[in-house]
């Protein structure tokens, strides 16, 4: 973590790093590995039917009519059980991170919030997509300040549309920060491969908790000041 004093109201605020985010990951996760690690589990097996429909694609790719009927029905569970299921993992790590207690049930909260859900994942990936079509490098610049999209829609009352002006806001100043995250968690990704099954499942619990630490200190540090910027009143800022 960074440090820096403010002496406008003499606070000493503290600006997360990646090395911070990771080692704060490390001790979050070790006091509450169970719940994370059966959160990972649980997400992985709902989201394996994905990677059923890209293996027959590939091997069938002569059945024209059924492996549309099966890409379009691979697409309608992603976007209805997979997403909800991926944002309350975002939101039970957010959980930990805080030091709130995570409780498993939490990975099912997505779906309470469903059409806020489904709508912001749309958006991103539209938005993430039209980026990559323009040269890629804006697809990856957006892909990095919209990072924050799942854990506002999940811990605000907050539509779509604000979300990722929020997000975009609220990542201001954490751009580099973010991406070497990316690339320090590729590594980690690589580690955990090497390690066989356990390992990978250990390296994404570290690395979901860390982005979700890196949202807890911007949102504490910038949540307000990101509203302002967005144009977004909120009853709780």
């Amino acid at each position: 973590m960074k440090i820096d004093y403010c002496a406008e109201n003499m606070i000493l605020k503290v600006y997360p790093t990646v090395g911070g985010c990771f080692q704060e990951a490390w001790r979050i996760m070790k006091k509450y590995f169970l719940v994370l690690f059966l959160a990972i589990i649980v997400a992985s097996l709902l989201d394996a039917p994905m990677g059923y429909k890209q293996y027959f694609w590939q091997a069938n790719d002569s059945i024209n009519v059924g492996l549309s009927l099966l890409g379009l029905l691979g697409f309608v569970y992603y976007i209805i059980v997979a997403t909800p299921i991926s944002y309350g993992v975002d939101w039970l790590f957010l959980q930990a991170a805080r030091d709130q207690n995570p409780l498993f049930e939490d990975i099912f909260f997505g779906f309470r919030k469903f059409l806020f859900v489904i709508l912001s994942h749309l958006l991103v990936i539209g938005l993430v997509g039209m980026g990559f079509v323009l040269l890629i490098i804006p697809g990856i610049y957006l892909a990095i300040k919209l990072i924050f999209v799942p854990f506002l829609i999940m811990d605000k009352k907050v539509d779509p549309i604000q979300a990722v002006k929020l997000s975009y806001y609220l990542s201001k100043g954490y751009f580099w920060t973010i991406f070497g995250m990316a690339i320090l968690s590729l590594f980690i990704i690589i580690l955990g491969v090497i390690c066989f099954i356990i390992g990978v499942f250990v390296s994404l619990i570290w690395i979901h908790v860390a982005f979700a630490i890196l949202y807890k200190a911007a949102e504490e540090l910038h949540f307000k000041e990101a509203c302002e910027l967005a144009g977004v009143q909120l009853n709780e800022v």
